[in-house]
């Protein structure tokens, strides 16, 4: 790499002279001369001026002229330098115009892929189902190493599913493989791959989350998922069926009940029964307190719904049950009723509308005309995004008592 000598180095460092040569820079990226041609677009305050004519000359900063190439290589050769010397000097590397930095880029994102690829087949998967997956949005741009670092763990993880016996647990398969019981896992980016893969080549539905496609999308594979760590809060459920929910939901008339995912198995059902979704066990408690058997089907998240929630209330609608929903007015809240939508589309609003809102806070106005969820929660970001100001559930819930009170109904 060339020497700059310090007084030019000195002189690059101002501001008028900085600005020139981040001009020139552009240039060669752009693929244009660096030693001819005039600095059009550089506007200059008289103090840059004066700046840069520390090596061009005071004729020049009286012309008013803008800085010409040529004249500026002619002084730089002076010191034995050119324009585009310089500016690598200053930058420590050599100027790739963008033309040829995009063709690198691309030749070496597709090389990358292909190793991913590779990788990928070398385990045992169909060269179409190994196009598919890397087709998919959710992994890392080729180019930058992340995706064969992805596509070699993924190949790791197929090629041990090869020899290991049906039943594994996903955690173990994890640790054994991994030394990480959680590296597989539905929040991290390879256990999403591995779910995905392990879908597209027993052609099942693509995995979002850890729900029914997750867990279907191991069992393609003889893995077994942890069923007991996601839970949801029911209240006077009328399941029937063989499921392990539907015994425990039918022993505790009147008593809110922890079902878990694995309690879910198995084939269940329901009548075509209104049910309501809350939040906070705050409501589901007091629900019990106050109506016992008699309180209409609960269904509560108890924050983030969970995939037995989202499991549950997916089997619920399917039965054909009218899903009223509610959560906090606030973020989290709008964030629970998204995922309930995502099962249950055509699910309702329960108390859980601008007007209710509004009232609440104080507020007037509008009050929404929203008659699906759906709607309710695109009204309620509006009205959150101007007021700011949180409502949990306990602050409605002498309304939601009466709501199912006058719901109430008896289960044999």
């Amino acid at each position: 790499m060339i020497t700059v000598p310090p007084g030019i180095e000195d002189w690059a460092c101002l501001r008028g002279p900085a600005a020139v040569l981040d001009a020139v820079h552009t240039r060669a990226r752009r693929g244009h001369h660096t030693e001819t041609g005039t600095l059009t677009t550089v506007v200059l305050t008289a103090e840059q001026r004066r700046e840069v004519a520390l090596l061009l000359g005071t004729r020049w900063e009286l012309s008013g002229k803008p800085v010409r190439l040529q004249d500026l290589a002619a002084k730089l050769s002076e010191h034995h330098l050119t324009v585009r010397g310089l500016v690598e000097a200053l930058h420590g590397e050599q100027i790739e115009p963008d033309k040829e930095r995009r063709s690198r880029a691309q030749t070496e994102a597709a090389a990358e892929r292909g190793r991913a690829a590779t990788f990928l087949i070398e385990s045992g998967v169909a060269a179409p189902a190994v196009e598919r997956w890397l087709a998919d949005t959710g992994w890392p741009r080729p180019g930058s190493g992340e995706l064969q670092a992805l596509a070699e763990q993924v190949a790791t993880v197929i090629t041990r599913l090869r020899t290991t016996s049906s039943g594994v647990r996903l955690a173990q398969l994890a640790a054994d493989t991994l030394h990480d019981a959680h590296a597989l896992d539905a929040d991290r980016q390879l256990g999403r791959g591995v779910a995905r893969l392990l879908a597209i080549v027993h052609d099942l539905p693509r995995p979002q989350r850890a729900g029914r496609a997750w867990r279907a999308a191991w069992a393609g594979a003889g893995v077994v998922c942890d069923g007991v760590s996601s839970r949801v809060l029911a209240l006077n459920l009328p399941l029937t069926g063989e499921s392990p929910a539907t015994r425990l939901c039918r022993a505790a008339p009147g008593e809110p009940v922890w079902l878990t995912l694995r309690s879910l198995t198995g084939p269940w059902t329901a009548p075509a029964v209104d049910v309501f979704v809350c939040e906070n066990p705050t409501v589901a408690e007091t629900a019990a307190d106050a109506l016992g058997p008699a309180c209409p089907p609960l269904v509560c998240t108890d924050g983030i719904a969970s995939g037995a929630a989202l499991d549950l209330l997916a089997g619920l609608a399917t039965a054909g049950c009218t899903i009223h929903a509610r959560a906090d007015f606030d973020p989290a809240g709008f964030t629970i009723a998204d995922q309930v939508l995502s099962v249950a589309p055509d699910a309702l609003p329960w108390r859980f509308d601008v007007r209710i809102y509004a009232d609440q806070c104080g507020l007037s106005g509008p009050h929404g005309t929203s008659g699906s969820l759906a709607a309710a929660v695109a009204e309620l970001r509006v009205a959150y995004d101007h007021a700011g100001m949180p409502v949990h559930e306990e602050r409605v819930l002498a309304l939601l008592l009466s709501d199912l009170a006058t719901e109430s109904r008896s289960f044999d």
